[in-house]
C-alpha cells in the first residue's frame, strides 16, 4: 500500500483520537469507512503499534472507558500531527502539479526566501538525532564575510516562516541561534558530543516567542486587556501556547500568559498595540509605553 494512504490513515486515527475522547476501534473505523478509507480491524491495530514503535506516540488503551488515548498529548502529539497534516498538504500540491496545473494559480506563498535553507533540516535532525557535531559555515544578513563555526546542534526551531537551529558553539560552550537561510554549507566533523543533563534546550524555549533564548531567563506572568476584534483573533490563533483566558464580556477579553519578555515578545504586542495592551507586570507595560512614545517621537 502506497506512502501516501498510510499517511492519511495515520491521519484520521490521531485525529479522531484528539477529537473523540477515548474512542473504540469500531467508532475508528466507521468514521474512517465515512471519509472513504476502508481499513480492516487489523490493519487498524497495525497502523496503532506503528505509531507507538516507529514514531514514540504513547498510545494507549483504557479497559475501563474502552478506548484510546495519548498519554502525555501535550509533549509531541501537536507537533506530530502538524507534519502528519503538512506531508497531506504536500501530497494534495504535487498531485495537481502531476495533473499539469500552475501550482502559483492554486497557492500564494508569503515569500520565496522562506524556503531558503529547507534543504539542511533532513541532516541538522539527523546530528541532533545521534549527537554529532558538525563544522556550519554561516554568512549573517549585515555583513559579506563567511565564516565556519563547529557546532553542537540541538532543537530547530520554526519562527515567522523561518527555520533556526540551536545549539552550543563547540570551543566556547556558548549557546548560538543560526537561521537555516543564512547557511551556506553543513559538513560533519565526525566527532560527538555528549549532552548536558543540565541543559535542556527544548525546555529552554518552551516560554519563548521567538529565537532569543537563555539558561537565566525568567517566566513571568503577563496579562493582556484586548478589545473584543484582537481578542477574538487571539482566540482564533493565540500568541503562545501558553495562553489562557481569564475573562470576557462584551467589551473587553483579557488573557495571562507565562511567558519570558524578549526583543521578540516586544515586537508582537506593539503589532497589536492599537488593540491590545499589557495590564502587568507593570516593568513591560511601561517598557511597551515607552517604546511607543519612542515611536511616536521617531515619526514627527
Amino acid at each position: 500500500m502506497s506512502y501516501q494512504a498510510k499517511i492519511k490513515r495515520y491521519a484520521q486515527i490521531l485525529q479522531y483520537i484528539e477529537k473523540s475522547k477515548f474512542p473504540t476501534s469500531s467508532e475508528m473505523l466507521n468514521k474512517m469507512d465515512e471519509n472513504g478509507i476502508k481499513v480492516s480491524d487489523r490493519q487498524l491495530k497495525r497502523d496503532i503499534e506503528s505509531l507507538r514503535t516507529e514514531f514514540g506516540l504513547d498510545i494507549q488503551y483504557s479497559s475501563t472507558r474502552k478506548g484510546y488515548y495519548i498519554e502525555n498529548e501535550e509533549l509531541t502529539f501537536p507537533y506530530f500531527l502538524k507534519l502528519i497534516e503538512f506531508s497531506q498538504n504536500i501530497d494534495l500540491l504535487t498531485g495537481y502539479l502531476k495533473e499539469g496545473s500552475n501550482i502559483a494559480d492554486i497557492i500564494d506563498f508569503e515569500d520565496y526566501n522562506s524556503f531558503k535553507g529547507l534543504q539542511f533540516i533532513r541532516d541538522i535532525a539527523f546530528s541532533i538525532k545521534t549527537n554529532s557535531e558538525i563544522n556550519l559555515k554561516y554568512k549573517r544578513f549585515d555583513t559579506e564575510i563567511e565564516k565556519e563555526y563547529r557546532f553542537q546542534p540541538y532543537l530547530l526551531r520554526e519562527y515567522l516562516n523561518r527555520w533556526y537551529v540551536i545549539g552550543y558553539l563547540s570551543e566556547s560552550d556558548e549557546i548560538r541561534t543560526f537561521g537555516l537561510d543564512r547557511i551556506l554549507s553543513i559538513i560533519e566533523t565526525g566527532s560527538k558530543f555528549k549532552k548536558s543533563k543540565q541543559m535542556n534546550v527544548s525546555k529552554m524555549f518552551r516560554n519563548i516567542i521567538g529565537i532569543n533564548a537563555s539558561d537565566l531567563d525568567k517566566v513571568e506572568d503577563i496579562e493582556l486587556y484586548c478589545q473584543p476584534f484582537m481578542g477574538n483573533f487571539l482566540k482564533s490563533l493565540p500568541l503562545h501556547a501558553s495562553q489562557t483566558l481569564k475573562s470576557e464580556n462584551t467589551d473587553e477579553i483579557i488573557f495571562t500568559y507565562k511567558l519570558v519578555v524578549n526583543f521578540e515578545l516586544k515586537q508582537r504586542l506593539l503589532m497589536m498595540a492599537t488593540q491590545a495592551k499589557v495590564i502587568r507586570p507593570i516593568s513591560l507595560k511601561t517598557e511597551i509605553e515607552n517604546m511607543i512614545a519612542e515611536a511616536q517621537s521617531f515619526y514627527k
